[in-house]
């Protein structure tokens, strides 16, 4: 049985078992089963609605959620995205929608997924809550692993996010897969903005780089587990496109080595702090690649190790890189220069340059800087790099501050 969109308030509660983990059929305010034709919740008809067990919107379907509402989900239940079918949950400032737990207990139920290629430009969540999510436990296959989040985006999929706020789960807030969207597409186009992403287990947000370019200093990370206020930021699946990592409320932790493609410009904004995990790094790789990172005497970007050791992380790496755009100015870049296994054992340093031989010479300005804490050097630069260096203050670096490299 299908919904249809008619004005009866309990007619439009009943939905049929038809998708996989369905209860069988449903009466009154229980939801369960899958949603494939439009359906509208509104607060006159029920509220809460009870989820009791998985919900799915699936194509052509469409799941409308009306201001004022709120979803009250069943232990271990979801509410699952898939394909051209969209969730539409719009609330107001004054009328939030709210997806919750029947307890109010950290990863009762499972979250809101948008599965691999549900990818309806209608899917939005604006005035939502959604909280005590988180249970289901799932694989990530890259730098996450086993993960749970209250909001995921899988593979292709999309969503705006605006207003919301994401509390209480036993995982992250949100998560997004490297090839997922806010919005329309790769731009910051304001699809994820004035979000609250806080007192969450494992951290408000866990992202890949090449993804960084949609959040904006307008969402609050903060106020999450001890020792968790950070943007998680995975590496590896795709190089950095041009984007701008704007400055947060909370450290950007890199997590592994992060690489800005050639032809593509990585802009760092003032005052934004990018932690590292274990020998993670930040490189610009080929000709015309590039990092620019400029901070004010108030406003310093500091590159830092999640721990201050000497070498914890492996430092700015500038790869036969020829762009007059790699700057690095009113930064702080400290605990760097560990084991990088593509660079040569005499090309370690907070800030390196080199070069595989596939350009004539390298580029790069840094100044009114401070570089120090290294495990080797504090600039190690090639011989043929045209460097501009003015005003640097080096401490405690093991093996020399500056280098020109034979």
């Amino acid at each position: 049985m299908k919904f249809k969109t008619t004005a009866l308030p309990l007619a439009l509660l009943a939905l049929a078992a038809c998708g996989p983990g369905g209860s069988g059929g449903v009466t009154d305010c229980n939801l369960s089963g899958t949603v494939d034709t439009q359906v509208t919740l509104t607060p006159t008809a029920c509220n809460p609605y009870h989820v009791t067990g998985d919900l799915y919107v699936e194509e052509p379907g469409k799941l409308v959620i009306e201001p004022g509402t709120t979803l009250e989900f069943a232990q271990d239940t979801g509410l699952y995205v898939s394909g051209h079918g969209a969730l539409v949950a719009v609330g107001t400032a004054a009328d939030k929608v709210t997806f919750t737990g029947a307890s109010k207990t950290r990863g009762y139920w499972n979250g809101i997924v948008f599965q691999s290629f549900a990818n309806s430009f209608d899917n939005e969540l604006k005035y939502a809550v959604i909280e005590y999510a988180g249970a289901d436990e799932r694989w990530d296959g890259g730098a996450f692993g086993n993960y749970r989040a209250a909001v995921e985006l899988a593979e292709e999929a999309r969503t705006k996010m605006t207003y919301c706020l994401v509390r209480e789960s036993e995982g992250f807030g949100v998560f997004m897969a490297d090839d997922a969207f806010f919005g329309a597409d790769s731009s910051p186009d304001g699809d994820f903005a004035h979000n609250t992403l806080t007192q969450n287990g494992a951290g408000p947000i866990a992202i890949y780089d090449n993804k960084l370019g949609h959040l904006d200093a307008s969402n609050d990370f903060s106020g999450n587990d001890a020792g968790h206020d950070y943007v998680y930021v995975g590496a590896g699946y795709s190089d950095i496109p041009t984007q701008t990592w704007q400055n947060l409320n909370v450290p950007y932790l890199i997590m592994d080595k992060a690489s800005v493609g050639d032809g593509e410009l990585l802009t760092i904004e003032a005052g934004a702090t990018l932690v590292f995990d274990q020998d993670a790094g930040l490189e610009a790789y080929g000709q015309a690649s590039a990092i620019r990172a400029e901070g004010t005497a108030t406003e310093p970007i500091t590159f830092t190790g999640k721990q201050p050791i000497k070498g914890y992380w492996a430092g700015l790496h500038f790869n036969d890189s020829d762009s007059a755009d790699n700057v690095l100015r009113y930064v702080i870049v400290e605990y760097g220069g560990g084991e990088d296994p593509f660079l040569g054992a005499d090309a370690k340093g907070n800030i390196v340059v080199s070069s595989a031989g596939n350009a004539s010479h390298q580029r790069i300005t840094i100044e009114d800087s401070t570089v120090r804490y290294s495990l080797h050097w504090g600039i190690s630069v090639a011989q043929e790099t045209a460097d501009t260096i003015n005003n640097v203050t080096y401490d405690g670096n093991n093996d020399g501050d500056y280098q020109k490299r034979p």
